[in-house]
């Protein structure tokens, strides 16, 4: 007998972000002609510790995910606590999505345009929202550059990707998400690593009432890293990633410098301090 035919896709565990491309017996997709299929994805399938449900359009291509028993949910108004500025780190990930939170974080600390795309289901408090991810911030650095709130009506647009290509196309320099904790689209060339390690280093700590106070710590010293390289900068004409890599060593002791980290600060140079003195960061 002829083994059922699989389909390959590239999944993210919404948990802590990890990615690994799983396999999926075409049959599932057989058996609807339209909508979405629901898929359970066990512990160990992607990552070691977590299971979860990506959504997989019947064109095949992932519009989203939810967290199994999950305490926080987007689209169930009831589950939602009053206060969203009382979540602790595990509940806005359990909310958002690992690679959605990281993505606002690098939205704000960058000031870049964010919005979450939602049907008419969804339910939440857009300005709490802000401010808990404003807080995260030192107060000089932080901006007027809003999370915006999408609507779309379900019964005007059917199928989600062509409202997604569409608001894709008129918002191109925006970091934009959906209600199931999928990135739509990304503005910055720079990847999210530095987010990303610094939001599993404050899960890790046990105290889930100090993991925000852990996170925002680590974006103050990447702050106080630009704040040390804006100064070196001041005093040279211009200075090689490889030099500049090499002082920020002999000074920054506590931080992780390496190329990724270089391009990084050049970057929030660049946008948030001056066009000018970021160019002085030569390749």
């Amino acid at each position: 007998m002829e083994s059922s035919r699989l389909k390959k896709f590239d999944i993210s565990c919404p948990k802590c972000g990890i990615e690994k491309e799983i396999s999926v017996p075409d049959s599932l997709f057989l058996q609807k002609k339209f909508g979405t299929v629901k898929i359970k994805v066990p512990q160990g399938a992607v990552c070691k510790d977590h299971n979860f449900i990506v959504f997989i359009s019947t064109k095949g291509q992932v519009i989203g995910y939810d967290i199994i028993d999950a305490s926080v949910s987007l689209d169930q108004e009831e589950e939602r606590p009053e206060d969203l500025i009382d979540l602790t780190l595990d509940e806005l990930i359990d909310a958002f999505g690992f690679n959605c939170v990281a993505g606002f974080i690098r939205a704000k600390l960058f000031d870049y345009p964010s919005s979450i795309i939602r049907n008419e289901e969804f339910a939440l408090d857009i300005g709490q929202l802000n401010k808990l991810f404003d807080n995260l911030i030192p107060p000089k650095y932080q901006t007027t550059n809003a999370i915006r709130d999408e609507e779309f009506d379900s019964y005007v647009f059917p199928n989600p990707n062509y409202y997604y290509s569409t608001i894709k196309k008129e918002n191109t320099g925006a970091f934009l998400i959906n209600n199931r904790k999928l990135v739509i689209q990304v503005p910055w060339r720079v990847q999210i690593d530095f987010e990303k390690s610094i939001l599993s280093n404050a899960l890790s700590k046990k105290d889930k009432s100090e993991q925000l106070q852990y996170l925002a710590q680590d974006i103050n010293q990447f702050i106080s890293d630009v704040e040390f390289t804006q100064s070196l900068l001041e005093n040279v004409r211009n200075i090689s990633e490889k030099e500049l890599i090499k002082k920020l060593k002999e000074k920054r002791i506590v931080s992780p410098i390496n190329k990724n980290r270089i391009l990084l600060i050049k970057e929030f140079i660049t946008r948030r301090i001056s066009k000018e003195v970021g160019r002085k960061i030569k390749n």
